[in-house]
């Protein structure tokens, strides 16, 4: 290609045309605008002589431009907004990316970080674990604000029924997330590991081919009662640790620990206080004429303001129609006793008025319920010793008593297939609840619910203010034969018969899924937020089943 020629004339007009971009330039520096608003630069080569007509009105415009700028600035608000949008729809991909990465800056505006940080935290307090959990995931600082705002970590605690106690792990962390953002954390996942049935099994073996009557754990034991007149211990960390409390001379039919005190109650008639880790028993308390069939350890709570009962007393009801009502001994400082009825010291009460059995009792500060084998239910008062209400709705008989301290109500469950609902203050029958078609066994009360287990094979979920069945746990996946046991929470309630255990939603009256499968049968089911323990009857052998849900996805605790 030739090289192009230009005459001085030309060369002039570079010169003028370079000067008027330099000074355009200029203008755009003066009005405060970014350099690369404009892609079309001036070529200096061009000259007006030589240039096409686009070129020349290219130039036209440009050289137009600062009036145009002027013009803009003097439009209204409303005025602006219609020519930029006039102005977007006539340009074409290219302009419009250009403009989004100019705009996009702008716009961005760290709120948060940007508010004091009280405010900051004002803001976050409104928001649910979700939002949170994405609003941190934005930037250090939104995480940093997040993850250390204790009272928000700890409101949602409470708002989901988790528990908000710190432990010495949480203690001692240095990390730099609040201890109750990691509890909720733990304890969120660990709610997931319930729903979707992620657990660790163990089992281990105890009193043999016997009948277990009770089953009671905590963190670091697990005790178990059988009809073979041994109480088991098993370290709950390591189950295939245990030791034995030899006492009895007939079966442990009734159980129950504070602490480092444990309760039983047995064939043999006797009632016997222990101190567990001394593996030694303290107290042996003698009255009942027959085997003790229930008991109940009744420490002092408050009610309406006042501290019931005034000192902790243990319960124990028999075949031989009374209950009788001791002092709680000290197994560690106090002193011990194993002598006769007349010399005991903390023996306090002896309730009569039942004239059969006393299958079962259940107590809240100085009220005591109790159901029995003649077809009535009593309340009485503790602190006197006084028989306050008898009730005789039921004409079968009674196998189960609860308590609900919040609505001051009891319920009973009877062999004649129905559920009463009881005035604890004033004795009267509030409600009757039918719809099981035989004995029912077992009750539970919560404060949102009341569940009962028939030997009709079913579950009912009551509602406790209206006395209204709100779900029966039955169907193609429910149980195949009598309830034998269950427990349940706000949440869920996990059953147990012959063939295995079950677990259901209480909200919705859902079988979520199978705990245990083919067991001959289930004798006790208990759990804790982390742990569920059965005991079960397989192949003419009595294990124990642990499932920990603790395990999967969590550190080991």
């Amino acid at each position: 290609m030739e090289d192009v020629k230009y005459s001085e004339k030309d060369r002039k007009r570079q010169v003028t045309t370079f000067t008027d971009a330099e000074d355009y330039k200029r203008i755009r520096r003066k009005k405060s605008l970014d350099n690369t608003i404009f892609k079309h630069r001036i070529d200096p080569l061009f000259s007006v002589s030589s240039s096409t007509p686009i070129q020349q009105k290219t130039l036209e415009a440009l050289e137009r431009m600062p009036l145009l700028l002027s013009q803009f600035d003097s439009l209204s608000p409303h005025s602006k907004t219609q020519a930029l949008n006039q102005l977007v729809k006539q340009s074409n991909t290219s302009t419009l990316q250009f403009i989004n990465s100019l705009v996009l800056p702008i716009l961005k505006r760290d709120f948060l970080s940007s508010l004091p940080h009280e405010l900051a935290l004002q803001v976050i307090s409104y928001l649910d674990v979700s939002s949170l959990c994405r609003a941190s995931t934005v930037c250090r600082r939104w995480d940093s604000i997040i993850s250390r705002d204790e009272k928000t970590w700890l409101r949602l605690l409470d708002n989901d029924g988790f528990k908000s106690e710190l432990n010495d792990n949480y203690k001692n962390s240095n990390n730099n997330s609040s201890h109750h953002k990691e509890i909720y954390k733990r304890q969120h996942i660990l709610k997931t590991n319930w729903k979707k049935g992620r657990f660790k099994k163990t089992v281990f073996s105890g009193h043999e081919d016997h009948t277990v009557t009770c089953l009671q754990f905590d963190q670091d034991k697990i005790v178990s009662s059988a009809s073979d007149t041994f109480i088991n211990v098993y370290d709950t960390q390591n189950p295939s640790k245990v030791y034995q409390l030899e006492g009895h001379q007939g079966g442990v039919w009734a159980l129950q620990y504070v602490d480092n005190t444990l309760v039983s109650g047995s064939t043999d008639r006797t009632v016997r206080v222990w101190n567990i880790k001394k593996r030694k028993c303290t107290h042996v308390f003698k009255g009942h004429s027959s085997t003790v069939r229930c008991l109940s350890i009744v420490l002092p709570t408050m009610v309406f303001g006042v501290l019931e009962p005034s000192e902790p007393l243990i319960v124990t009801g028999s075949r031989d129609s009374t209950i009788r009502v001791w002092r709680l001994p000290d197994t560690e400082n106090g002193e011990e006793f194993r002598g006769e009825e007349e010399d005991n010291k903390w023996f306090k009460f002896l309730l009569l008025g039942h004239t059969e059995s006393v299958r079962s009792i259940a107590a809240h500060g100085n009220t005591l319920v109790s159901g029995s084998y003649d077809n009535s239910v009593a309340i009485w008062n503790l602190e006197s010793g006084r028989l306050v209400h008898r009730m005789e709705r039921h004409s079968g008989y009674v196998y189960a008593v609860a308590i609900d301290p919040i609505r001051q109500h009891c319920m009973s469950g009877s062999m004649d297939c129905t559920v009463y609902i009881w005035d604890i203050l004033t004795g009267e029958c509030l409600y009757k609840l039918d719809g099981h078609s035989v004995l029912v066994g077992l009750l539970g009360s919560s404060p949102h619910h009341l569940v009962s287990a028939a030997a009709d094979k079913t579950l009912r979920v009551w509602n406790p203010d209206t006395g209204v069945c709100e779900h029966v746990l039955a169907g193609l996946r429910g149980h195949n034969s009598a309830i034998t046991c269950f427990k349940h929470d706000d949440e869920k309630v996990i059953s147990g018969s012959e063939g295995g255990l079950k677990m259901w939603d209480i909200k919705t009256g859902r079988h979520l899924y199978n705990l245990i499968n083919n067991v001959k049968g289930v004798w006790w089911v208990t759990f804790d937020y982390r742990r569920c323990i059965a005991a079960v009857n397989d192949n003419e052998k009595t294990s124990f089943v642990m499932l920990d849900f603790g395990v999967y996805g969590l550190e080991e605790a």
